[in-house]
């Protein structure tokens, strides 16, 4: 068996806002240096796109590959509805049969940019195309507060998403709003794999790879993967590597005029509010579920400005589920930490990831110590020490869970305390 790392869901450069960069030769470059062994090729419907990785990437038995870097054909659609799926492909002959089922409900699958197509039907007949051809689809960013199943307005369960397909729905990707525990308070998802990607949009190494997963398998081919994802014959997804929740722009329930993020804190019921936060006191419980479903029926409004209150990421998960999360046996640990790029720059305290100081720095670390998956995950502090002591504080500030957080909410993305501010 080996450990591979994967980054399953990317774009091409015939998505909206995609760098031009993204081409397989990149993506294997930046794939070496981060440590990600197997990428999913993303965009794989779009025909120029296609016409690139039948050209670029070599064929040996059932991989995918190219200088060392294996690829699986993957693409996102989005449905009717508005939600978005990412779809996993064994072969780019499934990829071509997949174009003809979608083509005549697909108003932009053959377009320059139609990367990620739009698909004029519901989710249940595109997961049974998706079956035909042997492939495996799961929920998108499955929490963020668009485009996603679970978005306030849409689905409260999978079943109600895919129908009588759901019961072959092996996956969700969790997405960069949401981590294991989110999703774990919803006990029907709880059977469910979940990864953790990067929807990149360039190779950058602080893109690429942000979130991945950590595969026990025999070979990074589609049909290890769907072992793995099913959890058959020892194969498994052994770690998820993800940013936090707290740092995405939607995590706390917020007021959708004012931005204001809500702020639950045990008490008698006051309520109050300053220029950053709502606080309103829950008793129990119970009062916390009800003040829940309160919001989302749009019957709590801001103390301030008296707009009503929208749920963030955190609390929708909490209304459609339970009050206590709970992961079953088979769930791998979250690992929660940034691409080392951005522990960097804090560490020096320049204004960007980019800056000279801090890429001189990260090519020295990767040069010495091996791959960022390797330094995020398992390089000794003494090893990291040598080269800034300040990386090696975050980097074990992160590995132990002690890093504090001041989370996003309302469109305001969410920050770290440095671990010497404490």
């Amino acid at each position: 068996m080996q450990t591979i790392a994967a980054d399953l869901h990317i774009h091409s450069p015939h998505s909206i806002g995609v760098s031009k960069h993204m081409t397989i030769p990149n993506l294997s470059g930046g794939a070496l240096k981060k440590g990600v062994s197997l990428i999913g090729t993303g965009d794989a419907t779009q025909p120029d796109w296609l016409a690139h990785l039948e050209k670029t990437l070599s064929r040996a038995d059932d991989m995918l590959s190219y200088n060392g870097v294996a690829f699986i054909p993957t693409v996102e659609v989005e449905d009717a509805d508005s939600i978005h799926h990412v779809i996993i492909l064994p072969h780019l002959d499934a990829v071509r049969q997949l174009r003809t089922l979608l083509s005549n409900n697909s108003p932009n699958l053959d377009h320059e940019w139609g990367g990620r197509p739009r698909v004029n039907l519901k989710a249940e007949p595109i997961a049974g195309m998706v079956r035909d051809v042997g492939g495996m689809i799961g929920p998108a960013h499955a929490f963020t507060p668009f485009r996603s199943i679970f978005r306030e307005g849409k689905y409260d369960s999978l079943k109600a998403c895919y129908g009588d397909e759901s019961e072959h729905i092996h996956f969700l990707e969790l997405g960069l709003s949401a981590d294991t525990e989110i999703a774990d308070y919803i006990p029907s998802l709880r059977r469910l794999t979940y990864i953790t990607s990067s929807d990149a949009h360039s190779p950058s190494p602080d893109k690429l790879g942000r979130e991945f997963i950590r595969l026990e398998i025999k070979a990074p081919t589609f049909e290890e993967v769907k072992k793995a994802f099913t959890r058959t014959g020892g194969r498994k997804v052994s770690l998820n590597v993800g940013l936090h929740p707290k740092l995405g722009k939607y995590y706390l329930s917020f007021c959708s005029k004012c931005r204001r993020t809500l702020v639950v804190m045990d008490g008698k019921g006051s309520v109050s509010f300053d220029d950053m936060n709502i606080y309103i006191e829950c008793e129990n419980e119970t009062d916390r579920a009800r003040l829940l479903s309160d919001i989302h029926k749009r019957a709590v409004r801001c103390p301030h400005d008296g707009k009503p209150l929208r749920l963030g990421v955190r609390d929708r998960a909490m209304m459609l589920g339970e009050v206590k999360s709970l992961s079953p046996s088979h769930r791998p640990q979250y690992m929660h930490i940034p691409p080392l790029l951005e522990m960097i720059q804090l560490a020096l305290g320049t204004s960007s990831p980019k800056a000279k100081s801090v890429t001189k720095l990260y090519d020295r670390m990767i040069e010495t110590l091996g791959t960022e998956v390797d330094i995020i995950t398992s390089s000794g502090s003494d090893e990291v020490d040598a080269f800034n002591t300040k990386v090696g504080v975050i980097i074990g500030a992160y590995r132990s869970g002690k890093i504090k957080y001041i989370p996003g909410g309302g469109g305001r993305y969410g920050s770290i305390v440095a671990p010497w501010d404490v």
